[in-house]
């Protein structure tokens, strides 16, 4: 199937400028039998069938196809000298013609072409607005469902909590209930520092920071998912303590941030793995994993609010992780890279922040 749709790609945009070009030839010829036909009636207009032709053929041509109308139309309507000379010959009164033509076939030529580009960016933001009412309304569900779950946990647990009086039961549902507040937590706060940073409200308290503390908090913090799900789970460090320019907090959650969508993505027995390097005056942060990897569709949006894969709502989230830790690389002057090149084969997060002077 690919080997028979690869010609019609190539042959399709010739046959196009092809039917523009012989849209003109048409054009002009009717315009010429009216000319012929109607040569009484038309004579003080004569030029007005091929003035005609020429604004048809530069509204749903191009500049190529209503310039070959416009000298196709000064021939025509020299055709008796051109048939008895076998050559064009064109006096002041035909100058001035083949400059109104010209200039009518430009003007109509350019105002189209601008026409067209308004449309194809119309379709553009229209196409855009609906995929951005779709990501809402996701979002929004999101949003009820990951609120409700963790509230319906605790409302239950707190039911038990009051109708019985084992101890263990009691430490369990104890347990359940501050999972879940913890949970509800994070969401809500996930929300809160979105808001912040899309208002240009969340203030970082820079000051000189190691970063390798501030990763190695983040592994052991993340460490009890990782350890639950039976993973492979490498951090790797450098002796230099790669000293950035940042607010500590925030650099950590840019790493948990990561950690925590490797592990959420990684199948057990899977492996995840963060590296900090030196690389000349940066500190790279890279997370990689071996889990179902980026569709090669959403790679390019995989930063955007409220963009998640399929399946990816399934495990729970708002889409707002990488978001949130693309805006605070950005708030540090730093970037950030995803790279997922074989679907199945996991994805990779780069982070290059710059080294404190």
């Amino acid at each position: 199937m690919l080997q028979t749709s690869e010609p019609d790609l190539r042959v399709a945009p010739v046959v196009k400028v092809l039917a523009r070009y012989a849209f003109a030839v048409v054009a002009v010829g009717m315009a010429l039998l009216l000319d012929l036909v109607f040569s009484g009636a038309l004579e003080p207009h004569r030029y007005a069938p091929f003035v005609f032709a020429i604004i048809l053929v530069a509204f749903f041509g191009d500049l190529g196809s209503s310039l070959l109308a416009t000298f196709l139309a000064v021939a025509a309507t020299n055709y008796s000298e051109f048939l008895s000379e076998h050559r064009l010959r064109l006096d002041a009164d035909d100058l001035v013609q083949l400059a109104m033509f010209v200039t009518i076939a430009m003007s109509i030529s350019l105002l189209t072409t601008r026409r067209r580009r308004a449309e194809h960016e119309l379709e553009r933001v229209n196409a855009e607005l609906r995929e951005f009412d779709r990501a809402k309304d996701r979002f929004i569900a999101a949003v009820s469902h990951e609120l409700r779950t963790p509230m319906t946990v605790i409302l239950g647990w707190a039911e038990i909590l009051g109708q019985n009086e084992d101890e263990d039961l009691r430490t369990a549902a104890a347990a359940a209930i501050e999972q879940s507040a913890h949970a509800q937590a994070r969401l809500i706060e996930d929300l809160l520092d979105m808001s912040r940073l899309m208002l240009g409200k969340l203030h970082l308290q820079i000051a000189p920071v190691a970063l390798v503390p501030v990763v190695r908090q983040a592994a052991e913090m993340i460490r009890p998912a990782a350890d639950a799900k039976r993973l492979e789970f490498f951090v790797s460090l450098p002796p230099d303590p790669c000293v950035v320019e940042g607010d500590s907090l925030r650099l950590q959650q840019i790493c948990w941030n990561l950690l925590q969508n490797a592990v959420k993505f990684t199948p057990e027995e899977g492996h995840v793995s963060l590296t900090l390097a030196r690389d000349g005056r940066v500190a790279e942060i890279s997370v990689s994993d071996t889990g179902p990897g980026i569709p090669a569709q959403l790679l390019p949006w995989i930063f955007e609010p409220f963009r998640q894969g399929d399946g990816a709502a399934d495990k729970g989230g708002l889409g707002l992780g990488l978001a949130i830790v693309r805006e605070l690389v950005n708030a540090h002057h730093g970037t950030i890279q995803a790279a997922s090149e074989v679907t199945g084969k996991g994805a990779r997060f780069v982070v290059r922040l710059p080294l404190a002077a």
